[in-house]
């Protein structure tokens, strides 16, 4: 049945299952079941998933945490919300709570359209059920807030959660970063880039010539050259433009100390 599904053939495996139940008498179990409703939702019908979770609390069989939790991904994927919460009540209703990767799923559809106010309150009921949200979650969240500009919300949330024990990996900061250098958010971006570098972590390569271009055009080549230092300590070696851009300003303005220092530090890290 799995193989059936996972080929896109649904008919077969819905009358394979027909005939282990009618034929062999083979009671099945939510694992079986939920072999059906992955399959429907993967293939983009969630109302026939539905109907499976139906047809098992009509035979006995009550649905699992996991049962609901593909059925509510697979309303998710295909924009219908409304319905998709409406299971997740179903859940709480029957006494189950609902797994991380049903919050996640829920959480993601909010923030890809629009509605991360809706999103943190779940993540803050995931708190309160004691479920601990993974990494997928919080870049999620993180890239709902920059969508909607809420660039302070985004920025407090990298600035805290690792002390409350919460693990953000280089994406964390990198969606954030990103959308400020965008933006044209350069002074946040450059507090973020100190944030990012005193926790280890270094910003993608193109992300880090765009933000020191960004920096020079926008006036603030003393930020930049001192955003270059470092990156060169982490080992980051800048773009030809950026190396034109940042040198020529810096020669403009008669900070000729500041292209020897340069030329001394990225020859030292080339060695």
């Amino acid at each position: 049945m799995d193989g059936l599904c996972r080929n896109g053939r649904l008919r077969e495996a819905f009358q394979l299952f027909e005939e282990m139940v009618s034929r062999d008498h083979i009671v099945p179990d939510p694992l079986t079941y939920n072999v059906l409703i992955n399959g429907f939702c993967r293939e983009g019908k969630p109302d026939h998933a539905r109907n499976v979770i139906e047809f098992m609390k009509s035979n006995g069989c009550y649905p699992n945490v996991y049962n609901y939790s593909a059925l509510v991904n697979g309303l998710c994927k295909i924009g219908k919300l409304d319905d998709a919460k409406w299971v997740l009540a179903e859940m709480k209703n029957a006494g189950l709570t609902p797994d991380a990767v049903t919050y996640t799923s829920l959480i993601s559809y909010l923030c890809t359209n629009g509605q991360v106010g809706e999103g943190i309150q779940l993540l803050e009921e995931m708190k309160e059920n004691k479920i601990q949200a993974d990494t997928v979650t919080f870049n999620v969240i993180l890239g709902g807030l920059c969508r909607e500009g809420r660039f302070e919300d985004a920025l407090d949330m990298l600035e805290k959660l690792p002390q409350q024990g919460v693990y953000l990996n280089k994406g964390s900061y990198r969606i954030v970063l990103n959308s400020l250098t965008q933006k044209g958010e350069l002074k946040r971006a450059k507090e973020l880039l100190g944030l990012m570098l005193s926790r280890g972590f270094l910003p993608h390569y193109a992300t880090s010539n765009d933000f020191l271009v960004c920096l020079c055009k926008g006036g603030m080549v003393d930020d930049a050259a001192r955003a270059l230092f470092d990156l060169v300590e982490m080992g980051f070696q800048p773009g030809l433009e950026t190396w034109d851009v940042l040198i020529g300003l810096i020669c403009r303005d008669r900070k000729l100390l500041y292209v020897f220092e340069l030329l001394d530090e990225l020859v030292v890290t080339d060695t």
